[in-house]
Formats: structure tokens, C-alpha cells, sequence
């Protein structure tokens, strides 16, 4: 033990910031997810093809596309693009900017599936009620659909948060730095004895996750009571 312990020190600032640079992958990424999944979602649901088709093949697409490619497409695809356009706007595509961009894109596609089925959850009974008392599209979505949607929404969300922290690993194979690129830094530089960078990595990943699950069960449990 005091033999590993003597290996995982000296690399622990290193492993922190990693994991730092992780959690704001992950804040950064997520909340953009959110908002462009539930565009999505609305889209999908729309009467109008010029709104649902789009939408359905960008869900599609995504879904059905290694994430790694994405991300390639987004770092270097994009990248030229904007340099073809101006030379300075390259700039604005660095690791931190693909990285957080390619996660918000990616998993808009899943959490628009998620809104969906939430949605449609909801008894068509209680939508043609409010419709009857006089209710607008909008407001039935916001004080019928979504209240009651939202609970049942809430655990396929933070799975798909504790998804996005493994999958920031991504972020590695475009120079950025997070928790898998550190491991991996050491694991070669220590190729003799890396065991003790897995077990250190498996702890914080750990640290990361298990908070948030705790904290959404119960928000869950108040949701559900509070509807």
C-alpha cells in the first residue's frame, strides 16, 4: 500500500486538475445539451417537415455516428472552415471549444429522445382538457406537459450527465486535457506499474459521479411529491 501510495502522490495534482478540467467539460457541455435537446425534441414534434425532418436527421445522424468522428469534424472540419472564411476565426476552435461543442451536439441528439418520450407520456386527455378550458399550445406545454414531464425526465438525465463524464475522454484525441488524458500520461510514463493511476482514476471518476446521482434521487423524490 505505501508502495503505491509513494506512486500516486507525486501524480495527484496532475490527476486533479484533470478532473477538474472534466467537471467543466461536463457543466459546460450539459446544460447546452439540454437546451438544444428540448429545440430538438419540439422541432420532432412540430406538424410542420421543414421543422421535423431536420430534426429528425440531425437525431439520427448523431445517434448513429461514432462520437469520435464527430469530434473530428468539429476540431478539424470546422476549423478550416472558419479559416477559409478568415484566418483569425481558426482561433476560436481549440480543445476546450470542440471539446464542449462536440459533447453539447452530441448529446442534444439523446436528450431530445428523452424530452419526447417524456412528453408523450403525459395523457392526451389532460392536453385536449386544457385545450377545452381555453388554454393556448404554450401554455398547455408549460403548466400541463412539461410539470409532469419533468419528473419522470430526471433520472435518464443525470445517467446520460454520468455517461458524459466518461465520454469527455473523448477530448484526449484532440490534445485536451481531462482526467483520461492525465491517466494515460502517467500509465505510459509508468508502463512498469500502472495500476495504481487506474485505481486513482476509477476513485475520482467515482467522487464525480456518485454526488450527482445522490443529489438527482432526491430531487426526483421532491419532484414527484411536489406533482
Amino acid at each position: 500500500m505505501s508502495n503505491a501510495m509513494d506512486v500516486i502522490w507525486p501524480a495527484l495534482p496532475a490527476f486533479l486538475v484533470g478532473a477538474r478540467n472534466t467537471i467543466f467539460y461536463c457543466v459546460a457541455a450539459f446544460p447546452l445539451a439540454l437546451l438544444l435537446g428540448l429545440l430538438l425534441a419540439l422541432m420532432d414534434e412540430s406538424r410542420f417537415i421543414w421543422l421535423s425532418n431536420p430534426a429528425r436527421i440531425f437525431i439520427e445522424v448523431v445517434r448513429g455516428t461514432p462520437i469520435v468522428a464527430q469530434i473530428f469534424i468539429v476540431y478539424y472540419g470546422l476549423g478550416a472552415i472558419l479559416a477559409s472564411l478568415h484566418p483569425s476565426w481558426a482561433l476560436w476552435i481549440n480543445s476546450w471549444t470542440a471539446g464542449i461543442g462536440t459533447l453539447a451536439l452530441n448529446y442534444a441528439a439523446y436528450e431530445a429522445e428523452i424530452y419526447r418520450a417524456g412528453f408523450q407520456s403525459v395523457d392526451k386527455g389532460q392536453e385536449e382538457a386544457a385545450y377545452s378550458l381555453g388554454l393556448s399550445p404554450s401554455q398547455n406545454f408549460f403548466r400541463i406537459q412539461l410539470p409532469q414531464a419533468i419528473p419522470l425526465m430526471i433520472p435518464p438525465f443525470v445517467n446520460d450527465f454520468i455517461y458524459l463524464l466518461k465520454d469527455s475522454a473523448i477530448i484526449s484525441v484532440i490534445a485536451g486535457t481531462e482526467l483520461t488524458s492525465v491517466l494515460n500520461f502517467f500509465v505510459r510514463k509508468n508502463a512498469s506499474n500502472p495500476l495504481p493511476f487506474f485505481f486513482l482514476a476509477i476513485v475520482l471518476y467515482l467522487l464525480m459521479s456518485l454526488p450527482v446521482s445522490y443529489v438527482a434521487k432526491r430531487l426526483e423524490r421532491r419532484l414527484r411529491a411536489a406533482f
